[in-house]
């Protein structure tokens, strides 16, 4: 799994950093035995009324039990943005729980089970009064998610925003060469091949990317508008700090800790 290879032709939602370091990462290796384990599916935890889903680590729609074991092994974090959904989903059913909070530590993830995700956020809005808080990283299709809360609180030094698409094409075409390589292609319908390794881009292939790119951007950021008033200057793949995306809408209140937050909130909902 080498991310920067132009076979990796789906538009990400996550930070350059974040890819970086998923593209780095020797994938190959094999586990140990003993790191081995089952799907853990994320279970909220409860106090004072007040549940808490996590959504740590980089975001993909499904993850299955090896490729959380291998990335584990490779010091990765995984969301399972399943699993994630089907927490919200279990927590709205639950009439003990007076208010959700989404504990979010994550620099984003893929584009494919972000919007339906989010859209699990906003519908929970509709039965619990759902917060959002991260003292970590809150970046690209966690904050999609987090945008969709009723209210969004940040650590100060937290990193918060990112709110773009990003979608990296290597052409190789020229080390091919240098090696003695030509590839032959044989392919029906001109968007079949798009990205092959040892290809270039045809200019049909390239507004076909760029279309999809900007085509979830576009949506990203209509998200992020029905539920907030975030200025477009700040939506260009930037990232703030928490005390700087509180002045800039993208966060409304300041909180130095989770725990904090979750006696705040007992107080507010008298629980």
């Amino acid at each position: 799994m080498n991310l920067t290879t132009p076979t990796s032709t789906q538009p990400w939602l996550i930070t350059l950093e974040a890819y970086r370091d998923l593209a780095s990462a020797p994938w190959s290796s094999p586990p140990r035995d003993n790191d081995k384990k089952e799907d853990q599916k994320p279970q909220y935890t409860v106090r004072n009324g007040v549940a808490v889903i996590p959504i740590h680590g980089t975001m993909m729609r499904q993850v299955r039990s090896r490729l959380r074991t291998v990335a584990e092994y490779c010091g990765i974090r995984l969301c399972d943005m399943q699993e994630t959904a089907e927490a919200i989903r279990a927590a709205s059913l639950d009439p003990t729980l007076q208010a959700v909070v989404l504990d979010i530590d994550s620099p984003g993830g893929t584009v494919n089970g972000t919007p339906e995700l989010a859209h699990a956020v906003e519908e929970l809005c509709s039965s619990k009064h759902v917060y959002a808080y991260t003292s970590g990283m809150c970046c690209s299709a966690a904050y999609w998610v987090a945008s969709q809360a009723d209210a969004i609180y940040a650590a100060p030094s937290a990193i918060v925003g990112s709110i773009g698409v990003l979608l990296p094409v290597l052409d190789c075409t020229a080390l091919y060469e240098q090696e003695g390589l030509k590839l032959d292609v044989f392919a029906a319908g001109k968007y079949k091949s798009i990205g092959l390794e040892g290809t270039s881009l045809s200019d049909e292939q390239r507004a076909l990317l760029e279309g999809q790119v900007q085509a979830t951007w576009a949506e990203f950021k209509q998200a992020v508008n029905r539920r907030r008033r975030v200025d477009g200057v700040c939506m260009e793949g930037q990232c703030f700090s928490g005390a700087e995306a509180q002045g800039k809408g993208l966060v409304d209140a300041i909180a130095y800790s989770k725990g904090e937050l979750l006696d705040k909130l007992a107080m507010r909902h008298a629980l």
